[in-house]
């Protein structure tokens, strides 16, 4: 990969970091192994609630380059939200700041959550619609 592609999404990655180190850690996953396109859906879980709903207020989706593909933020910050987020549908008592845009087949993505707790997950869309954790 050529430097120009990979460094918005390790600065992305490093903004996470860094707010990670304030915060308690999100969990996010994909919500099963056949998730497919246009819509996967993830799952938030933030171990030091005890089982509790986790704590976020902003889901972003971006692409390799760093560009937002999705945007979401909480009408009232401070909340205990649902674990389930499925791309493209803001979850309840969520504002759209940016649209959803077709996730491509191919590409590689990041979901960031964040609220009292942040975290993320960079995932791969294949060929055939699949959605997968990127290998690391």
């Amino acid at each position: 990969m050529r430097l120009h592609r990979v460094l918005p999404l390790v600065l992305v990655l490093l903004q996470v970091a860094f707010l990670t180190a304030c915060q308690p850690p999100l969990d996010v996953t994909l919500a099963s192994s056949s998730e497919r396109l246009p819509s996967p859906a993830f799952l938030v879980d933030e171990p030091s609630q005890d089982g509790g709903p986790p704590r976020y207020d902003v889901i972003r989706v971006v692409t390799e380059e760093g560009k937002t593909v999705w945007h979401v933020r909480a009408l009232s910050f401070g909340g205990t939200r649902g674990r389930r987020i499925v791309y493209g549908e803001a979850p309840d008592g969520f504002e759209t700041v940016e649209p959803a845009q077709p996730l491509q087949t191919g590409r590689l993505y990041s979901i960031g959550v964040s609220g009292e707790g942040s975290g993320a997950l960079r995932f791969v869309t294949g060929q055939d619609g699949s959605v997968r954790p990127e290998k690391a």
